[in-house]
């Protein structure tokens, strides 16, 4: 049985420790090999600041891959291109 359904932290405007604590439930507790965190925009320093910070305080992990790319989102009829990050960090080692 799959206990990691869902591996993605979305990064927003909360207190980074926030997004830190759910990285470290998805290893910990949910058991997920790899965890994906994505932000766009202004938050994507956050996200670097998360993978970071989680990546010292469990120390087993490490980058598979960082994509980065923009998408045009429209709002009040005005089309704007947002920069996005996509931060793979996978377990190495053992898994007990």
């Amino acid at each position: 049985m799959d206990v990691c359904s869902d591996n993605t932290v979305y990064i927003g405007r909360k207190f980074f420790m926030r997004y830190v604590l759910a990285v470290l439930m998805k290893f910990n507790v949910f058991r997920c090999s790899t965890t994906v965190i994505k932000a766009r925009g202004s938050n994507i320093s956050r996200a670097v600041l998360v993978a970071e910070v989680s990546k010292d305080l469990i120390g087993s992990i490490n980058y598979s891959s960082v994509d980065i790319g923009s998408v045009s989102i429209e709002s009040s009829g005005i089309r704007r291109r947002v920069s996005t990050i996509k931060i793979v960090l996978s377990r190495v080692g053992k898994t007990t």
